[in-house]
């Protein structure tokens, strides 16, 4: 049941993806500036964040400094989300949110097969098995169909 109200919760999440593409792309078009669109945003996550963290995080935040060492590459995710945001909002202005979005899911999906499957990244091995490409393969077909709308 946990798990179930878990998925819901990202259902719910995957409800804002469209609104914060739609409203990415139209600042883009009216800044005429991917980059300056995306800053925009970032900054505007950037606040909302710091407010977050102030009201749920009691003193100080304070990064540990008791010498654990930290793999750079785990402070590499705002620039995938960078890469993520810019192509999204430069897109969907020109083939729209749907298309788009069929497309980010579509390769969220392949490469979440390919991480579980390798253990990428430290994530918990889980085999590609032939339903899971299979899910996949229909996924993709579900994009051509969305594209073809």
């Amino acid at each position: 049941m946990q798990t179930l109200l878990l998925m819901l919760l990202a259902v719910v999440a995957g409800f804002v993806v469209p609104i914060q593409s739609i409203l990415n792309g139209r600042l883009g078009n009216l800044l005429e500036n991917p980059f300056l669109a995306g800053l925009v945003s970032f900054l505007g996550g950037t606040v909302t964040l710091c407010l977050v963290l102030l009201v749920t995080t009691p003193g100080i935040p304070q990064v540990p400094t008791d010498g654990k060492s930290f793999p750079w590459y785990l402070f590499t995710g705002g620039m995938f989300g960078a890469v993520f945001v810019t192509c999204v909002l430069t897109l969907v202005p020109r083939i729209g949110a749907t298309n788009v979005l069929a497309g980010a899911v579509v390769g969220q999906f392949i490469m979440a097969l390919i991480v579980d499957h390798f253990g990428i990244l430290g994530v918990p091995h889980n085999n590609a098995s032939l339903m899971r490409v299979a899910g996949c393969l229909l996924l993709i077909t579900g994009m051509l169909l969305i594209n073809r709308g």
